[in-house]
């Protein structure tokens, strides 16, 4: 299927656009460090003049939560669970 939505075009991020590859942002050396991506490619905070004010604060969330949770449980990958995202004004997981 021909994805339209400006997160999933394939002209952007290839053929394998709708897989759910969080390695995306993720350098691909040693560092394992997050590769900042043009605002203009990857839309969600905006870009220009209008960026979302916010995105650092989001950013630093997401770090916090994702240590908290790390630290706390023990994740395990689920053998065939489909990821996908709920189509909404904020990007919540279905």
């Amino acid at each position: 299927t021909r994805s339209t939505r400006a997160g999933r075009m394939r002209s952007t991020w290839g053929d394998d656009c709708l897989e759910f590859k969080p390695e995306r942002w993720i350098s691909g050396s040693d560092s394992g460090r997050f590769i900042n991506h043009d605002p203009f490619k990857f839309v969600a905070f905006n870009a220009g003049p209008r960026i979302y004010l916010g995105k650092d604060l989001a950013y630093l969330q997401m770090k916090s939560i994702a240590a908290a949770v790390l630290l706390r449980h023990r994740l395990t990958v689920v053998t065939g669970h489909k990821v996908e995202q709920k189509m909404s004004l904020t990007l919540f997981m279905k």
